[in-house]
């Protein structure tokens, strides 16, 4: 059988291997962890004062160590030493609240790609669904259901509906060799040229990246995305989940292998209300929110994630897009640009 179109037993085992050492790495170390990151940064916060400035205190704990390198006990020297102590314990603590500003930024990143996929989804199922034609997505959506049904190829320019994007695109739809339903086809192409014209990652990492993070928020509080062992999940899923994945899988092996983990993951302690690891995840929502309030954030921006009950349908629309990517033949497609 082609590896396109299988999904072998050995794959499935060597998948099933791989979940089971990712999933045996959530363990309650690692919410302690967490946890312990910011309750030493909410102190420091409250300890450091505003106009701390870290390089100038690295700088002056660099100086006073010359001094004594030597020995020295000259009383000039000696006087320098309480002010060591105090940049070194300004410095502690301003690693504190590097942590937490990492732990935030990472958890930004995974919850504002996540975001953005879900209002993608979300205006387009939209569009599909509404007779009127009065926005602009209404009438492209019109159009894009008309070069479907007649089988036409069709040249959408971006400059058509969003005059003002920074930069316009073009995306040229060509009908495909292999049809999916015809309803299915407009949904995925209408997302196709959205993505394209708004600059949205398509390769298959992001991809496999936006459906971890949706199968592990769907059943955990949205703390779960300030863990280390989540980042790492995220930054590089095919070494720590998917070694065998990669992106020549079928959809039916992209699917499957999503579908092991989120059996699996449904039964773990973090996803099982009630357990120890549970309520610390939610104890650390407590703290993070603690932490957003003393700063003047949204207290409720790790909640922003969306939180979904059907998180394959999630990942089989990513699927039918790179599906429906990698078949254009347009080069411009292809490469597209990061910005």
């Amino acid at each position: 059988m082609s590896e396109y179109t299988s999904f072998s037993q050995s794959n499935l085992t060597a998948i099933l291997a791989e979940i089971a050492v990712f999933l045996d790495g959530l363990t309650i170390e690692s919410i302690d962890r967490a946890i312990f990151a910011f309750k030493e940064g909410i102190k420091s916060r409250t300890a450091l004062p505003a106009d701390f400035d870290p390089r100038r205190a690295q700088l002056a704990c660099s100086r006073i160590l010359r001094l004594m390198e030597k020995n020295s006990t000259a009383i000039n020297n000696v006087y320098e030493i309480p002010k060591f102590w105090i940049n070194l314990d300004g410095l502690r603590h301003s690693s504190n609240l590097n942590v937490i500003e990492s732990h935030i930024t990472r958890a930004y990143c995974m919850q504002g790609a996540s975001n953005f996929h879900w209002w993608l989804i979300n205006i387009v199922q939209r569009a599909i669904e509404n007779s009127s034609r009065n926005t602009w997505i209404d009438r492209l959506a019109s159009k894009v259901q008309s070069a479907v049904f007649l089988n036409q190829t069709v040249m959408f320019d971006s400059a058509e509906y969003l005059p003002n994007l920074i930069v316009n695109r073009k995306y040229s739809y060509k009908p495909g060799y292999f049809r999916f339903k015809e309803v299915e086809t407009v949904s995925t192409t209408l997302s196709s040229i959205l993505r394209y014209w708004l600059h949205f990652p398509s390769d298959e990492l992001s991809l496999l990246q936006l459906s971890l993070i949706d199968i592990v928020v769907s059943k955990t509080p949205s703390s779960i995305l300030f863990l280390d062992k989540i980042w790492e999940m995220y930054s590089t899923p095919f070494t720590t989940v998917f070694n065998v994945w990669n992106g020549r899988s079928s959809k039916t092996n992209i699917t499957n292998s999503l579908a092991e983990l989120q059996q699996q993951f449904v039964s773990h302690p973090f996803a099982t209300a009630g357990s120890l690891e549970y309520c610390k995840l939610e104890y650390l929502s407590g703290l993070i929110a603690e932490w957003m309030g003393i700063n003047g954030l949204d207290s409720d921006m790790p909640a922003m994630v969306r939180r979904c009950q059907g998180c394959l349908s999630f990942v089989n629309d990513l699927i039918l897009y790179y599906i429906s990517r990698s078949m254009q033949t347009n080069q411009q497609l292809q490469q597209i640009c990061y910005r």
